[in-house]
């Protein structure tokens, strides 16, 4: 696993411009913030940070976002790893079988490998498989539903004779499915997000993601409450009240990384920044010595700069530890205070 990842999106801006394109023909497919998922019975906080993606089914219509750095090339492996949610009234009233990601050829679109959710429509359950192809059919693994799940997949591409193309699938840590001798059509050129080839049918509940990643290694189980944090994109790092005890600048090869900090749990770059720092000399990090730094509101981190990243220690939070602990922040929340 190389750091930062070859690609990466928190969904902590609140919108879809971490990614190329978004599909949404029916508006589906919206990013709330925690405050909006605190105030509605059964709905967890965010993964990980202040926003995350949700879709609520209904339609026959894509919900999905396009990223083209999600790209693998003949003979080569790469790995993507997502925080999923499926809610406890997730259902459909008809079996049905659809995409929450395709490996797809680009142009074009193409689609040479697939995870696919499976809904029954008797019993609720909601299982998960890997294929290649352009939907599963087989390999199905039940997943929990009202819970977060880690998501992680392995996708090596062949596009010559000898059907050595591999797809594995990971849930929770757990190898759950491997599937080997697959030929691709070609290589991969764009990773999609998202829900397609749905029934209207499936009509029920709601499935939230976050914490994307892309890179060249297993990238692992991201923990929610973990004291340390790594990041690779613009990320909220707690909300509510809490202090960060050391601060490192990760400098992937420009040395010109720029880390801004700013105390506020609403993704606004515009405000000034708390504390800011950078990196001067490629493939050099930088460690930060005026830390501890305290926040009220919450800590937004924004980078910027050639491959960039941060890692940082959380010495507490108020809104840490567990969805109740972000619920119950989020009920005393005053919007509108420091400039927000």
């Amino acid at each position: 696993m190389a750091f930062p990842y070859l690609y990466s999106a928190s969904f902590d801006t609140g919108n879809n411009t971490e990614w190329d394109t978004e599909t949404d023909t029916g508006n589906l497919l919206d990013f709330p913030h925690y405050s909006e998922l605190a105030r509605i019975p059964r709905y967890p906080a965010p993964y990980r940070g202040a926003y995350c993606m949700r879709i609520r089914p209904g339609d026959t219509n894509d919900h999905t976002l396009t990223e083209g750095d999600i790209d693998i090339a003949d003979t080569v492996t790469r790995w993507i790893r997502f925080a999923m949610f499926v809610s406890a009234d997730f259902g459909a009233t008809a079996d049905d079988i659809f995409n929450i990601f395709e490996w797809q050829q680009a142009p074009g679109g193409t689609v040479e490998a697939v995870i696919s959710l499976r809904v029954t429509a008797a019993t609720g359950n909601v299982d998960i498989a890997i294929a290649d192809g352009t939907e599963a059919a087989t390999g199905f693994t039940s997943l929990q539903k009202g819970v977060w799940h880690v998501i992680e997949a392995l996708f090596t591409v062949d596009v010559a004779p000898g059907a050595n193309g591999v797809l594995e699938l990971y849930v929770d840590g757990s190898l759950v499915q491997r599937e080997t001798g697959h030929n691709q059509a070609a290589a991969i050129g764009q990773g999609v997000l998202g829900t397609q080839n749905t029934l209207a049918t499936t009509n029920a509940g709601f499935l939230l993601f976050d914490e994307f990643a892309f890179d060249d290694g297993r990238l692992g189980i991201t923990h929610r409450f973990a004291e340390h944090r790594i990041i690779g994109t613009s990320s909220f790092l707690f909300v509510g009240t809490g202090k960060l005890g050391n601060i490192k600048i990760l400098d992937g090869g420009g040395g010109n990384v720029i880390l801004e900090l700013y105390d506020t749990d609403v993704y606004n770059a515009s405000l000034t920044p708390l504390w800011r720092g950078r990196t001067s000399t490629a493939n050099i990090d930088f460690d930060a010595a005026d830390v501890p730094v305290n926040f009220t509101r919450g800590c937004l981190g924004v980078l910027s700069g050639t491959t960039p990243g941060a890692q940082f220690q959380i010495m507490r939070a108020t809104g840490w530890g567990s969805d109740g602990a972000v619920r119950t922040h989020a009920s005393k929340r005053v919007a509108g205070v420091g400039g927000i």
